[in-house]
């Protein structure tokens, strides 16, 4: 069994899967969160401990709830002696168009976001607490528990933020929702890189841009699909004219969770062709 262990939310699928691979193949053993997808899980389980030889473990849950941030934590204290050597906040979702409701709240949030969305004003704040709960409510809740486990000099936090989402670009009306809630997780990773500083400990945040996964299926599914004449075009006009793919977002991510990143904290490092640029 590794002597590195890595919790990854939302890391079954996507974006997560392409940094989850990429930490199995630096060694790592891993405790991946889901929320709904079983089936995903389970062969992204088989597939790293095949493909990798590393051990690993799914939580099931939504990350809005306390409850399974817990679940986590139970995890590796059962399985991993309560030793952590990062943490990563990727879980991420646009209720009603990348992901169904899976929870009480998230049904409300879906509801309150369409009125939301066709309002064009805040009007409704429950689709803003749920988002508010998936994301820096959450890395907060998943920050506090994972210093307790992790040895000083030996630490790595990374979460994953989406563009528009600071002053580095017009930010997306369609996404103020989840926006708002990443902008606030990308505030606080600089705000525990300092807290953490003095124990060695990272905390760095990564912002991916076009990136090829099956999200992208439920996004563009009126627009005639993630390889439609008018994504081409979207894509195009990027100024690396191309997807990116989870493998490159896993490769930074694992990076920033080695030795050899070990002098790098309070990052927002987009991982986007240069889309930023524009």
């Amino acid at each position: 069994m590794s002597s590195k262990v890595a919790i990854v939310t939302g890391g079954t699928r996507g974006i997560g899967f392409g940094i989850s691979e990429q930490l199995a193949a630096d060694g790592y053993d891993l405790i991946l969160g889901f929320n709904s997808n079983e089936t995903a899980a389970a062969n992204s389980k088989k597939t790293l401990e095949s493909d990798y030889g590393v051990k690993v473990y799914t939580v099931k849950g939504d990350v809005a709830q306390p409850e399974t941030v817990d679940n986590f934590f139970e995890c590796l204290e059962n399985n991993f002696g309560g030793k952590l050597t990062a943490l990563i906040h990727n879980a991420g979702l646009y209720v009603g168009m990348t992901t169904s409701p899976a929870s009480e709240q998230a049904e409300l949030a879906a509801n309150s976001q369409r009125l939301l969305l066709g309002d064009g004003n805040l009007s409704s704040l429950a689709a803003y607490e749920y988002y508010q709960n998936v994301y820096p409510k959450c890395f907060i809740r998943c920050v506090e528990k994972a210093v307790k486990y992790m040895e000083d000099g030996q630490g790595y936090i990374v979460a994953t933020s989406s563009p528009g989402c600071n002053m580095n670009q017009t930010p997306k009306l369609s996404y103020i929702m989840p926006g708002t809630g990443k902008t606030v997780v990308e505030f606080l990773t600089r705000y525990y890189a300092r807290l953490l500083a003095s124990r060695q400990i990272t905390v760095n945040v990564v912002i991916p841009g076009f990136t090829k996964t099956e999200a992208w299926n439920a996004v563009t599914a009126n627009s005639g699909g993630v390889d439609s004449e008018m994504m081409q075009k979207r894509i195009k006009s990027t100024p690396m004219q191309r997807w990116c793919s989870p493998t490159e977002v896993g490769q930074v991510v694992a990076f920033l969770c080695s030795p050899k990143a070990a002098f790098i904290t309070g990052v927002a490092l987009p991982i986007d062709g240069g889309l930023h640029l524009q």
